[in-house]
């Protein structure tokens, strides 16, 4: 039986599983031996995002359009990073991959480089790493960005209470972490909001993504206030144009979706 469309480029496997190359056209897919793509990118354009969760999760763009330093968390095939890179040119991102061999296929099938001073990449356990630079004094960062899952679903270690209290003391008072979670599985979705509620005071939106199961949490150190809002919706085309997403319907969602907590602003 074919499990996937297009050509196999790259098969390896080690103790932590399964990597998978597959061509298919312009579009290079990364699979943990499993049918659901954990990475995509457009051979001609490497930089743009493919995936439509990956662009939801730059919502964070919205909260903080100027980021300076960035942590990702779960390297994949890189689409957020290179995404990075482009628009950031003077950003610093540190990344962090539980998995070494994800990694060199990264570099070597993704295109993600493996020599930039920009780019700091560590393998090892995200929640490990997060408690680590959390007791550094010197550490800050504008955006952190998590996206950690194997092909059973998102790391057990980056949905506790202890990950998210340390995110919360990692961030600049202007930053945002978004996270992406999966919608689908309601009593892990909940327990992971409840979670990230607890930790950063109930600060936190969520933006379903479009016929997927994910759902992208945006949590913030600081209130999202109406005022801010407002002053989005009168920029958010121009960073549309600045940043090559959907942010506008990102920002419509966003408002729809949580009227609870941020009211009925614009509708």
């Amino acid at each position: 039986m074919r499990l996937y469309d297009g050509i196999v480029v790259h098969q390896s496997q080690s103790d932590d599983g399964v990597i998978e190359v597959v061509d298919d056209g312009d579009i290079r897919s990364l699979h943990f031996g499993t049918f659901p793509r954990q990475s995509c990118m457009s051979m001609e354009v490497p930089h743009t995002l493919t995936l439509t969760y990956t662009e939801a999760m730059m919502a964070a763009l919205l909260l903080n359009s100027k980021p300076q330093r960035i942590l990702v968390v779960g390297l994949g095939g890189g689409s957020l990073v290179k995404y990075l890179l482009h628009h950031f040119p003077e950003c610093q991102i540190d990344v962090v991959e539980y998995r070494e061999d994800v990694v060199k296929v990264a570099h070597g099938y993704f295109q993600v480089p493996e020599y930039d001073d920009r780019l700091n990449i560590h393998v090892g356990d995200g929640y490990l790493f997060v408690q680590e630079q959390f007791y550094k004094d010197d550490v800050g960062y504008d955006m952190l960005l998590v996206d950690a899952y194997d092909h059973i679903g998102m790391a057990a270690s980056v949905g506790i209470q202890a990950f998210f209290d340390a995110c919360t003391g990692l961030l600049t008072p202007s930053g945002v972490m978004s996270i992406n979670l999966w919608g689908t599985n309601r009593p892990m979705f909940k327990q992971s909001m409840a979670r990230i509620n607890d930790s950063f005071e109930g600060r936190s939106l969520t933006l379903p993504v479009e016929d997927k199961g994910n759902v992208i949490c945006l949590a913030t150190k600081q209130l999202v206030t109406q005022s801010k809002l407002k002053r989005l919706k009168r920029s958010v085309d121009d960073l549309e144009a600045q940043f090559q997403i959907n942010l506008p319907k990102s920002l419509y969602e966003l408002t729809r979706r949580n009227r609870p907590i941020i009211g009925k602003l614009f509708f």
